[in-house]
């Protein structure tokens, strides 16, 4: 019976959050309210409750949905040597996750909905994925594989350098298709660690 109830749950709760994607794809999230979100996922106001503390701590949930189910990639390849083969795979990765996810990253960059969640949790996401790229570049100095004197410089860099590169194309900014970016994005990477 438990079973049951977390299922029937976890469909609620994926409800409210398709409901909410599929309204922020078309307004920016200070014209969504929460009464459009239960309207559009069919539950009641007070289930949205039972789920999110408000509008805040769902957006929170979108980008955690989204932007942290590739963790567990990146987190692979920590403890992998850095190599040139590795970085293409890391990009290639980033790059199929930005195709599979450009309508949510689409939601997740919009302006308004950066400044509508805190710039606590905006650092958040930021400072963790630097932080695993510099755990991978500090192993690899520590055992010899590569020569890197400021390992937090370069995963920062490497990190908004992939970052800003692949927010423009999502958004439009830049005329190229992510598929074709991925050899560029390589070599740029590369080229930041001196290959």
């Amino acid at each position: 019976m438990d079973l049951l109830k977390s299922e029937k749950a976890r469909r609620t709760k994926g409800k409210i959050l398709k409901a909410a994607e599929e309204l922020l794809m078309r307004r920016d999230i200070s014209k969504v309210s929460v009464n459009d979100i239960v309207q559009k996922a069919d539950v009641a106001k007070g289930t949205f409750y039972l789920y999110f503390e408000s509008k805040e701590d769902l957006a929170w949930s979108i980008v955690q949905e989204g932007a942290f189910s590739f963790d567990s990639e990146i987190e692979k390849m920590i403890n992998e040597p850095l190599t040139k083969e590795n970085v293409a795979y890391l990009i290639s990765s980033i790059i199929q996750f930005c195709l599979k996810n450009k309508e949510l990253l689409m939601i997740i960059h919009h302006v308004k909905f950066w400044e509508f969640i805190n710039k606590k949790q905006a650092d958040y996401i930021e400072e963790k994925y630097i932080g695993l790229f510099k755990a991978w570049l500090d192993q690899n100095v520590a055992e010899g594989a590569v020569e890197i004197p400021d390992t937090a410089f370069y995963a920062r860099f490497i990190f908004i350098s992939i970052h800003e590169i692949l927010e423009r194309m999502i958004l439009g900014k830049l005329e190229y298709d992510l598929r074709q970016a991925e050899k560029h994005v390589i070599e740029i990477v590369y080229k930041i660690l001196g290959w």
